[in-house]
């Protein structure tokens, strides 16, 4: 079945057309602080169906409500981000995307660092632990994404660590950098100066195992970790870092909600050359399998077909907005009980983009 799979996809991607948009995702599990516009419409009404492209401006980010419906209770909770992000950079620029091999920009289709340090070394090189171009040899010239934030996770810079509201400063930039302006936030701003608190009634207890899900609006491989930092403290990446979570049992995928159709698997962890030191992260388990912009990727989990899709979801127009991936974490015996954040970051493989999300949860 995988060998007729990879056979039809291989067909399929050759006359794909280039896609340009960036990635985008969000914290659906604990509620978080950057669902902040869901309040006001069109937030607040019907989704439209299908949902619309990240590149159309209108700020959607659907998700299934606790009773499995679509619902726009994430506001522009995916549109939080850092853009022209890499690794062995100092900080983000804010306009670069990453290589687009099959671009007919040369400027694109180029294997290139953001800031030109070519001595940087990637620590992610096992095709096992990549989303994309697996086929590719690392730090080979058509290795094209080998500077992108997942192939050293989490030594990346960020612009925050609850996200900038559309990756970058004003105006408006391409691959999906955009923010619609409200009276809550606009395109620039910093989610952890900016953003209140949004206490969600999520209590949880020191020892346990809990649950947490996010949605993928449009898909760019890499991975991602959850971590805590206290809600007084500044939420920073040097914060957060001190307090990463680790995974526990089997990763999960559920379309309609709590009570909705749940598939169960394996997840693929890396905790080598990860930062914080020997911190454990996991690849995001949406392959985008569209073989003409960014090569071999990984056999999906599910059926490919119909309803229950799990792979591509390259733009919100495709994307699945009832499909939630889940993961259970550990929360240390340790902490003190308090008010606390929970970070959660997702770096990119296919873009030089990181998102990230920030939850209130209160520890017991």
């Amino acid at each position: 079945m995988k060998q007729t799979f990879w056979a039809a996809a291989a067909v399929v991607a050759s006359s794909a057309l280039v896609v340009l948009v960036a990635g985008h995702g969000a914290v659906v599990n604990p509620p978080p602080r950057n669902a902040v516009d869901k309040d006001l419409p069109p937030w607040n009404g019907k989704v439209p169906d299908p949902a619309p492209s990240v590149e159309s401006k209108t700020g959607w980010c659907p998700v299934p409500d606790k009773s499995g419906a679509v619902s726009g209770q994430n506001g522009q909770s995916c549109f939080w981000f850092s853009n022209g992000c890499a690794i062995g950079c100092p900080s983000c620029d804010g306009s670069s995307r990453g290589p687009i091999p099959n671009s007919k920009d040369p400027f694109w289709k180029r294997k290139f660092n953001v800031c030109n340090n070519t001595r940087t070394v990637a620590t992610i090189c096992d095709p096992a632990l990549r989303t994309v171009n697996t086929q590719a040899e690392c730090g080979a010239d058509d290795d094209w994404y080998y500077y992108s934030p997942w192939r050293a996770p989490g030594s990346a810079p960020v612009f925050d660590s609850c996200g900038m509201a559309g990756g970058h400063r004003p105006p408006d930039g391409g691959f999906g950098g955009i923010y619609v302006n409200t009276t809550h936030a606009q395109l620039g701003d910093k989610g952890s100066e900016v953003l209140p608190a949004a206490p969600s009634g999520t209590v949880w207890r020191r020892g346990d195992v809990v649950e947490v899900s996010w949605t993928i609006e449009a898909n760019h491989g890499g991975g991602y970790q959850y971590r805590l930092a206290p809600s007084a403290a500044p939420l920073t990446e040097e914060t957060f870092q001190k307090i990463p979570l680790p995974f526990v049992g089997q990763q999960r995928l559920r379309w309609g909600g709590p009570k909705g159709t749940t598939i169960a698997f394996n997840g693929t962890y890396v905790s080598t050359g990860t930062v914080p030191e020997g911190s454990t992260w996991v690849v995001n388990p949406i392959p985008r399998n569209d073989f003409a912009q960014t090569g071999k990727g990984f056999a999906p989990h599910c059926n490919t077909t119909g309803r229950l899709s799990c792979q591509g979801m390259e733009d919100g127009s495709t994307a699945v907005p009832d499909l939630e991936i889940v993961d259970n974490v550990l929360i240390p015996e340790g902490l003190e009980p308090g008010e606390y954040v929970l970070g959660w970051r997702w770096d990119c493989e296919e873009s030089n983009q990181i998102w990230q999300s920030c939850s209130d949860v209160t520890v017991v």
